[in-house]
């Protein structure tokens, strides 16, 4: 039995291990959600995600602020959980995460520093081959924390590209290049940019400069998770 069709028939168990939820769990496990690796302070997290950033474009600030909620790494259980989210239609998933990142950002920064969320979008291909996309599914989660509007009309993904999985940073570079798109005239001055993983940060830099270039004056960037140097 597939994962997708078992967590249909069975929704009110982990995702992750498979035991039964109590009433108050939704979607993992108690158990299971404190075995993510979670950053402990808010602001220091988000100084890890822009150092690695940075580090993988030569020193250069694409983001006016950055932040960040878990550590990722392969073969974990955070791994299966956002899997489960991404390719086994587990979607709410995402809005459970963005509800809880956005609380971690609420705590950290001031309303009026963002004035909405945008997440990072799929190529229209992808986007019908998945039904959904699990950065806007955060989004609207941490839209109900922050009181943010989600803009999807302000960036589109124009051009499809190939999985950036194994590729190195200016391979993903190259890929993304030209990918991203700002098709309005108006432009929000401080736009928070949010994916769920970010690895060496290529593709939320496009993402960002493409923004900026359509008259952003900051961008900042929000991950679920940052993978982990393995």
């Amino acid at each position: 039995m597939s994962d997708r069709l078992f967590h249909f028939l069975f929704p009110e168990v982990c995702i992750v291990c498979g035991k039964l939820l109590m009433p108050f769990e939704n979607g993992c496990c108690t158990a299971c959600r404190n075995s993510f690796e979670a950053f402990s302070d808010c602001v220091e997290a988000g100084a890890v995600l822009m150092h690695s950033i940075e580090s993988h474009f030569k020193g250069n600030c694409f983001f006016e602020r950055a932040f960040c909620r878990y550590v990722f790494h392969r073969q974990s259980p955070l791994q299966k959980a956002l899997h489960a989210m991404k390719y086994e239609g587990m979607y709410d998933l995402g809005v459970l995460f963005g509800r809880e990142l956005g609380a971690w950002i609420s705590d950290a920064v001031p309303p009026e520093s963002i004035d909405c969320l945008v997440p990072v979008p799929l190529h229209r291909l992808k986007h019908i081959e998945r039904s959904f996309n699990q950065a806007e599914k955060i989004a609207l989660g941490m839209a109900e924390t922050l009181q943010k509007p989600v803009r999807t009309d302000l960036l589109l993904r124009g051009r499809f590209t190939v999985s950036q999985t194994g590729l190195h940073v200016r391979a993903r570079r190259r890929n993304l290049d030209g990918a991203f798109q700002t098709p309005l005239p108006d432009m929000p001055g401080r736009i928070l940019l949010v994916d769920d993983v970010v690895t060496t940060g290529a593709t939320v830099v496009a993402a960002a400069e493409a923004l900026k270039r359509g008259g952003a004056a900051s961008v900042s960037v929000a991950a679920l998770a940052l993978a982990a140097k393995e």
